[in-house]
């Protein structure tokens, strides 16, 4: 007698036709619903990384401009005389960054008593020099943080909004400060401060998100930066709109762990925590976050299972055969890879828009990917350098020279695992030039199979403008000869290598106070250049010359004899008494000069030689003025 639940009953074998279906929709189904958490785990942790990257590029190049600044010579060089002319050189410098970076709302140096000495407004892309109504700025925290600095230090403030005669600029600027500290013979001397507009930051992070959600940026004490709606910036004046005061529970939750998620009003946030890691750099923490936008936590984590389950439950009333199972499956299989391939393709339009370019290297150093950037910067298409060992290929020129002065960042980062930073690197491109790049690495993976990202920029304007500095640090900014301090610095060179026996010509253009009041000031500045190009016109490439202040100038000479220089002088004096120096409205003027020389007797100081020489120079004046006076060695005289 058949019962029900006999083998050979209909109802067993039903129910054994159901178990069998349910196993094989689980085993089916499973990997699916593990890549579907997968896949939504990657994406938010991508796009946390991509914001955390942005953040870090966005001050790293903040703080290279302001260390760039506070070292070039032509700050130390105005910071040692307090020259005019040392401040204007500083002023047109401070102009020429701010034309190079417009995204800075302010470039400012601030003395050591906390009052604005130089300031250049960029507003609308047009560097402004401002002189009037320069303000002292000791009652604000980030003058106070940079006063308290060490040399070589950087301080990074936090984002708040731009303030004008002490009222907050409306509509809303937001602003970060950095503060570079000046030293000059090891004292303190002032800062240099860069006014960065923070709107440029927060627009690139915002494109980093996908349009369903919002972006988050909390202070590292609760105040709102962004997607707080009418709680933005509401901290600076009103502390009770913080996060921190509003949610005290959840912000100490937050506080705790630098990477997670949590869930507020119906919402769920996904945040990282981030702090510029750079050496010497005192900055302060942001909350990164992204916004599920009307989603709480619990929704989308239970979005994968609902998918698994609707799966589940619609097999148990499949009657399809297990062949239409696989198949389904199959499809599903190949649309998570075209989604794995979209999420691959959207991380590649975000590499794209980013400024920097940027490459993926595998343990054995050997290249992955590299954005249209990197392209750009290096000269190689991706499929050029893909398989390529980048260390070889990038980092030796191609007579087998190293460009490191010290161990590869690249290798000592995949050896290591530790990130490493090179603010002034150089790399060789396809075409065998040398650049200068800055250049980021850091790891990922585990240490069997540790790869790295890296960001590479180029620094060439930054080279550019060091130079830059340095040429007007060392010229006067009229003529375009040596200034005080540069020909100074080359005689003293001079005397200290002792090869050869050097003369020095003192020249003072004769009567030129009576050309200023005759003529006018601008008469006597084209008459200054004037006599410097004709002077410079009949010298040698060893010889050096330089203007000492006002009309007095000074020409040092070697591997002359005493005849030799006497006749130098001579065909100078000559020369500049020939010279017709036209003005602006067509009146030439006529000038001539004096000239004292002397000789380099070992043992003397430079100040000694050079008193001989104005000696000289004083005895040409009061003997009628265009002539050549020598100062005798025996004599302590002036002669012809």
């Amino acid at each position: 007698m058949q019962t029900l639940f006999s083998r050979d009953s209909l109802v067993f074998q039903c129910s054994a036709l159901l178990v069998l279906i349910v196993v094989v929709i689980i085993v089916t189904q499973y990997p699916t619903y593990q890549k579907d958490r997968e896949l939504r785990q990657v994406a938010t942790n991508r796009n946390l990384a991509l914001m955390q990257l942005m953040a870090e590029s966005y001050v790293e190049q903040l703080t290279r401009d302001a260390d760039v600044i506070a070292a070039s010579p032509v700050l130390h060089m105005h910071m040692s005389d307090l020259s005019p002319e040392g401040l204007i050189a500083l002023q047109q410098a401070f102009l020429n960054l701010a034309d190079l970076r417009a995204g800075y709302d302010q470039l400012r140096y601030i003395d050591r008593f906390g009052v604005e000495q130089i300031r250049v407004n960029n507003r609308n892309g047009e560097p402004q020099l401002v002189t009037e109504g320069l303000q002292v700025k000791t009652h604000r925290d980030y003058v106070k943080a940079g006063l308290a600095g060490d040399a070589g230090s950087v301080f990074v403030s936090r984002f708040d909004l731009n303030i004008e005669n002490g009222r907050i600029e409306v509509p809303f600027v937001p602003m970060v400060r950095v503060v570079a500290s000046v030293y000059v013979d090891g004292e303190q001397s002032g800062l240099v401060v860069l006014n960065a507009k923070a709107n440029e930051l927060l627009q690139h992070l915002r494109a980093a998100l996908p349009g369903d959600t919002d972006l988050v940026v909390l202070d590292d004490a609760g105040g709102w930066i962004a997607g707080g709606g009418d709680a933005d910036w509401a901290f600076t004046d009103n502390s009770s709109s913080l996060f921190s005061v509003r949610y005290p529970a959840l912000w100490k939750q937050v506080r705790s762990t630098q990477q997670g998620q949590f869930e507020l009003e119906d919402e769920c946030y996904n945040y990282r925590w981030h702090g510029y890691s750079g050496p010497r750099v005192e900055s302060p923490e942001l909350l990164l976050a992204q916004r599920s936008r009307g989603e709480p936590c619990s929704v989308l984590q239970m979005d994968s299972v609902e998918k698994a389950g609707i799966r589940l439950a619609s097999g148990l009333f499949v009657t399809y055969p297990l062949l239409s199972l696989w198949r389904r499956a199959n499809t599903r299989k190949r649309q998570m890879q075209r989604e794995l391939a979209e999420n691959y393709r959207q991380l590649k339009v975000v590499t794209q828009m980013s400024g920097h370019g940027l490459l993926m290297v595998d343990q054995q150093c050997r290249v992955q990917w590299i954005n249209p950037e990197g392209e750009r910067l290096l000269g190689w298409t991706e499929a050029e350098l893909i398989g390529r060992d980048l260390h070889k290929t990038c980092h030796v020129t191609p007579d087998g020279h190293s460009l490191h002065d010290g161990p590869c960042p690249t290798l000592h980062t995949l050896v290591t695992g530790e990130s490493s930073r090179a603010d002034k690197e150089r790399m060789v491109d396809k075409g065998g030039r040398i650049l200068h790049m800055s250049l980021s690495v850091r790891a990922f993976g585990d240490p069997e199979n540790r790869g790295a990202i890296l960001a590479v920029a180029d620094i060439s304007s930054h080279i550019e403008t060091e130079r830059n500095l340095t040429q007007l640090a060392s010229t006067d900014a009229l003529t375009g000869v040596l200034n005080r301090g540069a020909w100074l610095s080359v005689i003293t060179g001079w005397l200290e290598e002792g090869s050869a026996t050097p003369y020095v010509i003192m020249l003072d253009i004769d009567h030129f106070k009576k050309v200023n009041d005759t003529y006018g000031h601008n008469a006597g500045d084209a008459v200054l250049k004037a006599f410097a190009q004709t002077i410079s016109h009949l010298l040698r490439k060893d010889d050096v010359f330089g203007r000492l202040g006002g009309e007095e100038f000074a020409l040092a000479v070697r591997h002359l004899n005493s005849e030799q220089v006497l006749a130098l002088a001579e065909r100078v004096r000559v020369a500049v008494g020939k010279l017709l120096c036209t003005l602006d409205d067509g009146q030439q003027i006529s000038i001539t000069t004096s000239c004292g020389v002397a000789q380099y007797n070992r043992g003397e100081s430079l100040k000694q030689w050079l008193e001989k020489a104005d000696k000289a120079l004083y005895l040409a004046k009061h003997a009628g003025r265009n002539q050549v006076q020598y100062y005798g060695p025996a004599t302590g005289e002036g002669s012809e």
